[in-house]
């Protein structure tokens, strides 16, 4: 390579480096994913098949751990002849999970209609019906390798505040002010393939059963009555908590 040659490498790089510097993550994550599909396009497709390859069946999950009750295949039986990957010969033990409203139960179980369109639509009836929404700095990875889901810094939840305005406008937790009728018709119009009864009795259930929203219309409440009172909703953490749980939401009202 002569020397203009390499003086140009080397000034086409840095301009490469400079824009890159400059690409949203957006930008960088649409580049990267199409310099792999042509990277793919370009390398040979290589197919290796055997058939000399042997089925290995650990049949049925039928063994039981005789503290927890936990299954097991036969053969994860430590050299003592026991399961301790659950709960170490009964030195664990984790409260049982509350039984599931019933509600959800048609709705996780059954064949019918809504129970159908409920399972098949669970991730927007979640948001749908969620407090708060997830923030985040999603910063891809460099190199040539498969993309993965990255994120920078920490991970946080936004709350909207108690009523709405012209930069926020009604969702997640406000909706619980809301008359239930006029709740689920925001809700729908943001999640038309969703059901407008199902909406309703998903509405109707965490009224009766979550504290959260039951706070919600509290605030709301007294703000009405009390038009001149600030009020604020306060999170406290318990640091006694288990089992993967991250904090404890207890709900005080402070009247400034």
């Amino acid at each position: 390579m002569n020397l203009s040659r390499a003086v140009g490498y080397i000034i086409r790089n840095e301009q490469r480096r400079t824009e890159r510097s400059q690409e949203t993550v957006q930008e960088s994550t649409i580049r990267r994913r199409f310099r792999n599909e042509a990277d793919n396009r370009r390398r040979p497709k290589r197919v290796c098949i055997r058939n000399d390859v042997e089925e290995h069946n650990c049949g049925t999950m039928s063994e039981q751990c005789g503290f927890c009750g936990a299954v097991y295949w036969k053969e994860e039986k430590n050299t003592a002849h026991k399961y301790t990957k659950c709960c170490h010969d009964g030195k664990v033990q984790l409260p049982a999970f509350p039984d599931a409203p019933e509600l959800l139960k048609v709705l996780l179980t059954e064949n019918s209609p809504d129970a159908k369109n409920y399972r098949q639509r669970i991730r927007e009836y979640n948001s749908a019906f969620a407090f708060v929404s997830m923030g985040a700095q999603i910063k891809p990875p460099r190199g040539t390798g498969p993309y993965c889901y990255r994120l920078h810094g920490q991970v946080y939840h936004r709350v909207t505040p108690l009523y709405a305005s012209d930069q926020h406008k009604e969702s997640y937790g406000q909706l619980y002010i809301f008359d239930s009728s006029e709740a689920t018709e925001k809700r729908l119009s943001n999640n038309q393939n969703c059901l407008q009864h199902v909406f309703e009795k998903l509405d109707f259930m965490l009224r009766e059963i979550n504290p959260l929203a039951q706070s919600y219309l509290q605030m709301h409440r007294l703000v009405q009555e009390h038009p001149t009172t600030s009020v604020k909703m306060v999170f406290l953490e318990d640091k006694n908590l288990i089992c993967g749980a991250i904090m404890l939401l207890l709900y005080a009202l402070i009247y400034l």
